[in-house]
């Protein structure tokens, strides 16, 4: 009779665990999503979107209050980061002309925990119709109560 009370808190322990273990996959696949992940996917082009036509307001809108920007360079030997404000970044493509500045992101891949999502996007960068440089954006962002906003983005750029 002991051994059959053994097995029994053994099987139950195992459920339990067997059942923890579900919870924790079935969270991971549903806030990993296509539909949440179409929605970053979403956000990162309606930044290029606002960038090509000089759309002030919707590339604000793209990005979270205090949100941080740097620039990676590599410069005679070394390496510099650059930071900007998002204030200064907006304000800049507010002064281009509409179909100057065309970022073009391919292969994005992007990945989701509940309020949190990065993303991994390399870049081509054109000028006036002409190539100007590629790289790669990586994409901090969180889940505000009006949706995916662009919390932190760093970047590189190189020929």
């Amino acid at each position: 009779m002991k051994q059959l009370i053994w097995v029994i808190c053994f099987l139950c322990l195992f459920a339990v665990q067997v059942s923890a273990q579900t919870n924790a996959q079935t969270t991971s696949v549903t806030t990993n999503n296509d539909s949440e992940k179409a929605a970053v996917l979403l956000v990162i082009k309606q930044t290029f979107k606002a960038m090509l036509t000089a759309d002030t307001v919707l590339l604000k809108s793209c990005f979270a209050p205090g949100a941080i920007m740097h620039v990676v360079q590599n410069q005679k030997d070394s390496v510099i980061v650059r930071t900007s404000k998002v204030s200064d970044f907006v304000a800049s493509i507010g002064k281009q002309q509409p179909g100057s500045l065309d970022e073009r992101s391919f292969d994005e891949i992007i990945y989701i925990d509940r309020e949190m999502a990065s993303a991994w996007a390399p870049y081509t960068f054109h000028r006036n119709g002409v190539f100007s440089h590629k790289g790669i954006d990586s994409f901090q962002f969180v889940k505000l109560k009006d949706g995916w906003k662009i919390q932190y983005l760093m970047y590189n750029m190189y020929q």
